[in-house]
């Protein structure tokens, strides 16, 4: 169903949205060890422009499947299938979730992106639009603001995501 996006409407929080950390908590729960948080909250505005990121308003992470080769971050192989498995988890339960936007940094030739007024459709990038594609080893997820934790872990506990095997 197609909603209102938000962006960065709501201005700089003071840290973390609730929501967004429940959904990473589920998220690497299903997906550990091949996802985890490249980066959420911190005050500061997009990459090359002058309006403030949507991560300063505590609503918004990277979430990379890189190896890390601490034994801790991502895997060896297979963690792209990790990635598009949680990305199509997250578009699956997007409005259950408060899923706005999700943007892909790996497809040739400039990445994709999610939207919910877009009804969660990929638009496949066909200039440069995001900082970091084609080739990024993560995806960026936003959420609305408007669901609980409680509701997060509900989601996932009524709808658990398909299991990847990695290397496979």
């Amino acid at each position: 169903m197609k909603r209102p996006y938000t962006g960065n409407k709501d201005g700089a929080a003071a840290g973390e949205h609730p929501q967004l950390t429940a959904l990473m908590r589920e998220l690497f729960k299903a997906y550990s060890p091949a996802l985890w948080n490249n980066g959420s909250w911190g005050v500061r505005n997009m990459r090359g422009k002058e309006s403030l990121s949507v991560h300063a308003t505590g609503r918004a992470a990277d979430i990379s499947w890189r190896n890390m080769s601490d034994g801790k971050r991502g895997v060896a192989k297979g963690g792209r299938k990790y990635a598009m498995s949680a990305m199509d988890y997250l578009i699956k339960h997007a409005d259950a979730l408060g899923v706005e936007m999700i943007i892909d940094y790996f497809p040739a030739p400039h990445g994709r992106a999610s939207k919910c007024d877009r009804d969660m459709a990929w638009q496949k990038y066909t200039k440069e639009t995001v900082h970091g594609a084609p080739n990024g080893d993560w995806f960026h997820v936003e959420v609305d603001g408007k669901k609980s934790s409680e509701q997060i872990k509900a989601v996932f506990a009524q709808n658990p995501p398909e299991q990847v095997v990695v290397g496979a």
